[in-house]
């Protein structure tokens, strides 16, 4: 008499199914690991498992939409500087991008002598 095998139950709380299009709508507004638990109606430690994989498409989805943010960011920003000429922000800016500083990038030496140049004559104008 063969004893019929029985299927073995499932224990622990039913798996959950992280959607990648909602990670992406979370990395937009650069949610944290407590909001998207939430939201989604897990633990923080499930979405933190997730986010650490290294092969989670969840995880991909999140960090295109916060990279999606991003540009947009600042598409709006260099928009607002250039057409709004709004001098702090062009300074920032040129800051970021073009590697502009406030500071010289040598220190000045003030034990030197400064040494002035004069033109050997001055220039004639037409009033004279």
């Amino acid at each position: 008499m063969a004893a019929k095998a029985k299927a073995k139950k499932p224990t622990g709380r039913p798996r959950i199914e992280l959607d990648p299009k909602q990670a992406k709508i979370f990395g937009y507004f650069r949610a944290t690991y407590q909001t998207m638990a939430e939201q989604i109606g897990c633990s923080h430690d499930t979405i933190q498992r997730e986010m650490n994989k290294p092969d989670s498409a969840f995880a991909s989805e999140y960090k295109k939409g916060f990279s999606g943010m991003k540009m947009k960011l600042s598409e709006a920003q260099v928009k607002t500087a250039i057409e709004d000429r709004n001098p702090t922000l062009l300074v920032w800016l040129g800051k970021q991008y073009l590697g502009q500083k406030d500071v010289p990038d040598a220190p000045q030496d003030h034990n030197k002598p400064e040494i002035y140049m004069r033109p050997a004559r001055l220039a004639e104008s037409d009033e004279d």
